[in-house]
C-alpha cells in the first residue's frame, strides 16, 4: 500500500478527531456538531481514498473495499446528522446517523486491524 505523506497523515488524524468531537458535541449543539462531524468525515474519507493498494492479494483488496465502504458509511452518517439537525426530513428525524456511525466505525476498526496483518503475511 502506498503510505500517506506526512501532511496527508496529519489531515487523516485531524479528520478522525473532528469526527469524534462532532459526535460527542451533538448533545450540546447539534448544528455546530454536525458541521464539525461532516468536515471530519469528508477529510477522513478523502485521505483514505488517497491510499492505494497496488498488490495482487485478494484478501487485502477485499479488506480495502470494506474500508472504503466504512468511510462511505461515515460520510452517510454526516449527511444523516445534518438532515436531522437542519432539515428535519421525515426519513432522518430520529438518530439514524448513529447506526451509520456504528457500522462505519466497526468496519474501520476491523479493517485497521486486519490489513496490516495481511500485508505482513504477503511479505
Amino acid at each position: 500500500m502506498r503510505p500517506l505523506s506526512r501532511t496527508e497523515n496529519l489531515l487523516f488524524r485531524i479528520g478522525a478527531l473532528l469526527m469524534v468531537a462532532g459526535a460527542a458535541a451533538f448533545l450540546i449543539n447539534g448544528q455546530v456538531a454536525s458541521v464539525v462531524f461532516a468536515f471530519g468525515a469528508v477529510l477522513f474519507a478523502a485521505m483514505q481514498l488517497r491510499t492505494v493498494y497496488e498488490g495482487r492479494n485478494f484478501v487485502v483488496a477485499r479488506l480495502r473495499r470494506q474500508q472504503l465502504f466504512g468511510a462511505a458509511m461515515l460520510v452517510l452518517a454526516a449527511v444523516a446528522m445534518a438532515g436531522q439537525t437542519f432539515f428535519r426530513y421525515n426519513a432522518v428525524r430520529h438518530n439514524e446517523w448513529v447506526v451509520c456511525l456504528l457500522i462505519g466505525a466497526v468496519i474501520q476498526l476491523y479493517t485497521a486491524l486486519r490489513i496490516p496483518n495481511e500485508l505482513e503475511k504477503e511479505r
